[in-house]
C-alpha cells in the first residue's frame, strides 16, 4: 500500500482491510458512504439527530462484522440493509411521522407557485408517511436512492416480485391520495 492512498482501493478491497482492523481503510468506507446511509436514514426518520444516530450504528456494526460481507451485493447495498434494519427498530420504538425534503422546492416564480409547491410537498409528506413500512422503504429507495429492483431486493430481503408489488401499491395510493394534484 505504499505510494498510494486509499481512495484508488474499491469497496470490496477496503471491506476486505476493514476486516483486518485497517482503520485508514474503514475512514475511506465511511467519506464514500455517508452521505447516502445518513440521507437513506434521514428520509425513513424524520429526525437529524435519529437519522445521525442510526448511521453510526449502521458504521459500527460494519466495522465490526465486516469480515462478514461478502461482495455479492455492492457495499453501498450493504450498508443501506443494516439502515433499513435500524430505522424499523426506530420505528417500533416511536410512532413514526411525517417526512420532510422528497421534492426538490419548486421554482420562486410567483407567491402562488410558492404556496401550491409549499401545499403539494406537504401533502406527499403527509401521504408518505401514512404507507406501510415496507411500502416506504421501497419507495424511498427506488426514487430517492435511485437504488435497482435487484438492490431494493436485497436491502429487503425479497424477491423482485414482492418489491413490484409494494411500489405498485405505494404508487397506488399516493396517486389516490394526492389526486386533487395530479
Amino acid at each position: 500500500m505504499l505510494g498510494f492512498g486509499y481512495t484508488r482501493l474499491n469497496d470490496e478491497e477496503l471491506a476486505g482491510l476493514t476486516a483486518r482492523g485497517n482503520e485508514k481503510a474503514f475512514a475511506e468506507i465511511l467519506k464514500r458512504h455517508q452521505d447516502a446511509v445518513y440521507g437513506f436514514g434521514l428520509r425513513m426518520l424524520h429526525h437529524p439527530q435519529e437519522a445521525e444516530d442510526a448511521a453510526q450504528e449502521t458504521f459500527l456494526r460494519f466495522f465490526k462484522a465486516a469480515g462478514r460481507y461478502q461482495a455479492q451485493a455492492s457495499l453501498r447495498t450493504y450498508l443501506l440493509k443494516i439502515m433499513k434494519n435500524l430505522c424499523i427498530d426506530f420505528y417500533r420504538k416511536r410512532k413514526t411521522e411525517p417526512m420532510t425534503g422528497l421534492l426538490e422546492p419548486c421554482e420562486p416564480d410567483t407567491p402562488l407557485n410558492l404556496l401550491e409547491g409549499a401545499v403539494a410537498e406537504k401533502a406527499l409528506e403527509a401521504a408518505v408517511a401514512k404507507l406501510p413500512v415496507n411500502q416506504r422503504t421501497a419507495l424511498l429507495l427506488r426514487h430517492t436512492e435511485k437504488m435497482t429492483y435487484k438492490e431494493i431486493c436485497e436491502v429487503m430481503d425479497l424477491s423482485q416480485g414482492a418489491v413490484e408489488s409494494l411500489l405498485v401499491r405505494a404508487r397506488k395510493t399516493l396517486r389516490l391520495a394526492l389526486s386533487e394534484f395530479f
